[in-house]
């Protein structure tokens, strides 16, 4: 996976999780976007590019949750895989996120290598 777009309103948790993403996936293009609305403008800049997503669920101006029903929109025709990356433990996000069709699984923060590296390993996107 070359591109990763990591969406989160936190920018030390952002530090730390792109470094740990960037263990996992040294080749990869780490765009942060500190909410989704901003995410949603760049993909729209961006069209021709997949993402693999870690999306924060709790952000201002547009949450987490708003942004995947925002990919529902007409016109929104994006290649992303997504994974929630939170520190809910509200069982009801955890719910939400595996009956959503747009979402492959859910992290929590803080993420950590052996997290990621066992997520990643059920979708391949194991690095060489």
């Amino acid at each position: 996976m070359n591109n990763i777009l990591l969406i989160d309103d936190d920018p030390i948790v952002n530090f730390i999780h792109k470094r740990v993403i960037g263990k996992q996936f040294p080749d990869a293009n780490i765009i942060v976007k500190e909410n989704g609305q901003v995410a949603l403008d760049f993909l729209h800049e961006n069209v021709e590019n997949d993402y693999l997503v870690f999306l924060d669920i709790n952000m201002p101006v547009m949450n987490g949750w708003e942004f995947l029903e925002a990919l529902d929109l007409p016109g929104n025709n994006f290649q992303l895989q997504i994974f929630i990356l939170t520190s809910s433990i509200d069982q009801s996000d955890r719910k939400m996120a595996e009956e959503s069709p747009r979402v492959s699984g859910f992290l929590t923060k803080p993420l950590s290598q052996e997290e990621l590296l066992t997520e990643m390993s059920k979708y391949n996107y194991l690095a060489s």
